[in-house]
C-alpha cells in the first residue's frame, strides 16, 4: 500500500461503526481531499497530476476494499 495511502487512512475519522459505512464514508473523504487540492491548484499542470492521483488512489481502494476495511476500524 504506498504511503498516500496511508496517510489518508491514519487522519481519516469516521462518524459510522459499521465496516460498510466507514468504507464508503472514506471514499468519499478521500474524493474531497483531492478536489480541494486541484480546485486550489493554480496551473493545469498541477491539477492533472492531482487527478491522475485521485483516479489511482480510489482505484487502489476499490481495488483492496477487505484490506482497507479493516485499516480504518
Amino acid at each position: 500500500m504506498n504511503s498516500l495511502l496511508l496517510d489518508l487512512i491514519s487522519s481519516f475519522e469516521a462518524d459510522s461503526k459499521s465496516p460498510k459505512e466507514r468504507y464508503e464514508q472514506f471514499l468519499i473523504y478521500t474524493y474531497l481531499t483531492f478536489e480541494k487540492k486541484i480546485k486550489s491548484a493554480r496551473s493545469d499542470t498541477l491539477k492533472n497530476k492531482y487527478k491522475k492521483i485521485q483516479k489511482n488512489i480510489l482505484q487502489s481502494i476499490i481495488a483492496n476494499k477487505s484490506e482497507i476495511i479493516k485499516k480504518i476500524r
